[in-house]
């Protein structure tokens, strides 16, 4: 089974600066094709699309793939309290392009 994960963590020395990694498994149909990814702040009504990091690359031969940024919290501040923020990968190349949610991280960012 595909599945995606993010993380959002402190960069230890650097106040208001985090790094973002977003890591999947499980995805050996789309070996050696482009997963592009994205980060969104969970809202009731919609959704906002935050604007940085965003990025891509190859899904490795055994179906993985590991992304990592840096961002700063006034990019991903995506609301007026706890933001709630989850990424999604778009995987090209394989007929349509699908679209895979990670699971959401909650914080003060």
């Amino acid at each position: 089974m595909a599945q995606v994960k993010l993380s959002i963590t402190p960069i230890q020395g650097f106040p208001g600066n985090f790094r973002v990694e977003i890591s999947g498994s499980g995805f050996q149909f789309a070996a050696n094709k482009e997963a592009r990814w994205k980060l969104k702040g969970d809202d009731a009504v919609i959704d906002d699309r935050i604007i940085y990091p965003f990025g891509g690359g190859p899904i490795s031969p055994d179906g993985s793939f590991f992304f990592a940024a840096n961002a700063i919290s006034g990019n991903l501040n995506e609301d007026w309290g706890k933001d709630e923020i989850y990424a999604v990968v778009s995987i090209g190349g394989i007929g349509t392009t699908t679209d895979y949610k990670s699971n959401t991280v909650s914080g003060y960012y």
